[in-house]
């Protein structure tokens, strides 16, 4: 019994290393900073108007962090002609499916909660977003583009 209990053990350490080594290899490294421009647009109630407002803006993440298949970095956009960025925080998990598929969160930490929940995709080097925002009612999509020191 203590034999076949053993080679379990050890098959499933193997299923664990091969598993790791393929995260590994399918995993792209996203630290970095990555920037998109974008039309968006917020519901007529949030400014009291009679009209939606759109509005052209930029994105900036700045991924500081990765651990595997997760993120961490600084979230900033301001529209365009403007100086001054607004300052969020953005966590993010990449598939573990191989499909480049990117779930984030966008938090503010003045807020609780969640700002806004961002679908992504990492196709062919670019990052390619659909954003929702949670508090206002703004969404966009945009192709964010690693930046080059």
């Amino acid at each position: 019994m203590t034999r076949y209990i053993t080679a379990g053990a050890a098959a499933l350490a193997t299923t664990l290393t091969l598993a790791t080594s393929a995260l590994a290899e399918t995993t792209p490294d996203l630290r970095g900073t990555w920037l998109g421009t974008y039309t968006t647009v917020q519901p007529s109630h949030y400014y009291k108007g009679d009209e939606p407002r759109f509005n052209q803006a930029e994105w900036m993440i700045d991924i500081q962090q990765q651990q595997d298949n997760v993120f961490w970095g600084p979230s900033k956009w301001r529209s365009v002609n403007v100086d001054e960025w607004q300052e969020y925080e953005v966590t993010g998990t990449i598939s573990l499916d191989g499909s480049g598929k990117i779930g984030l969160v966008e938090t503010s930490p003045l807020v609780i909660g969640a700002n806004a929940l961002i679908d992504a995709r990492y196709e062919d080097g670019k990052i390619y977003a659909d954003f929702r925002s949670l508090r206002n009612g703004t969404t966009y999509s945009t192709v964010l583009e690693r930046q080059v020191n």
